[in-house]
């Protein structure tokens, strides 16, 4: 049984030049990474966010 560890998916899925290949299967592309926008996050709120709960 042989684990793949992120450095070898990294490996396998990268190109020559260090962009990201398609995952292809049977001619059906799963998913092109290179399209794929970056991940953003929410940012942080604080205290913007109303409360549901009376101020005393």
């Amino acid at each position: 049984m042989h684990r793949w560890s992120w450095k070898d998916v990294r490996s396998w899925l990268l190109g020559p030049h260090g962009s990201w290949l398609p995952i292809t299967a049977d001619g059906v592309e799963l998913i092109n990474l290179a399209r794929t926008p970056a991940i953003t996050r929410y940012r942080y709120r604080g205290d913007t966010i109303p409360s549901p709960w009376p101020t005393a």
